[in-house]
């Protein structure tokens, strides 16, 4: 099995190209899915990641509002994660459908994480690049750090700050799961991510941020 790639860059902007002549509107022509053994006809990962680049890429345009960068970045660690299990993929009945789904899981996931930090650190300034000032890598929370502040809840808002914005469940099936009335869900959130936003875990970003 060969080392994951993307296509080299004179392919990747033939697919751009595709993507921008697609007609959303209407919906791409639907491409056929590959069977077990068209998939086997293909060879290694790297044909089979050649030839539906501009197909995935295509999705991800889709599933990223647009944004080339964020849907190539998509595609490149969806095909990431897909060289990791390619052994078993190559040898399902529908391979095409799991990487599909894997895609927009990957996609879901990350839109999961991003508001989770966009929802605990609304107060955190503009990244700066100047020599001196803090990066964007600095503006965003660590993990280790936002787990500390997790824990330093009490069991119910972890679990309604958990249910709510990493697991994206609505009021109502949060509440259904805690056994708790909607009411009790949008309190108990409200309370949890105030004291996310003033704990000592995440206060050390906002100063920084504040600086300057």
């Amino acid at each position: 099995m060969t080392s994951p790639c993307t296509p080299a860059a004179s392919g990747r902007a033939a697919a751009w190209r595709s993507v921008q002549e697609t007609d959303t509107s209407t919906g791409p022509e639907r491409e056929e899915d590959l069977s077990e053994q068209g998939l086997q006809d293909l060879g290694d990962f790297e044909t089979y990641a050649a030839v539906r680049w501009s197909r995935m890429l295509r999705i991800a345009y889709l599933l990223t509002n647009g944004d080339h960068h964020e849907a190539e970045d998509l595609v490149q660690t969806t095909l990431a994660k897909v060289y990791l299990r390619w052994d078993h993929i190559r040898t399902l009945d529908a391979p095409d459908q799991y990487v599909r789904r894997a895609l927009i899981n990957n996609n879901t996931t990350r839109q999961r994480r991003r508001r989770v930090v966009q929802l605990l650190t609304p107060h955190l300034a503009e990244p700066r690049t100047r020599p001196g000032e803090i990066s964007e890598h600095d503006t965003y929370v660590n993990r280790s750090e936002l787990l500390d502040a997790l824990a330093a809840l009490p069991p119910r808002q972890r679990a309604v700050v958990v249910l709510r914005y990493w697991e994206c469940l609505s009021e109502q099936q949060t509440a259904q799961i805690l056994n708790c009335s909607v009411g009790t869900v949008k309190s108990q959130a409200s309370r949890a991510l105030k004291k996310l936003r003033d704990s000592a875990a995440l206060s050390d970003y906002a100063a920084a941020a504040a600086q300057g």
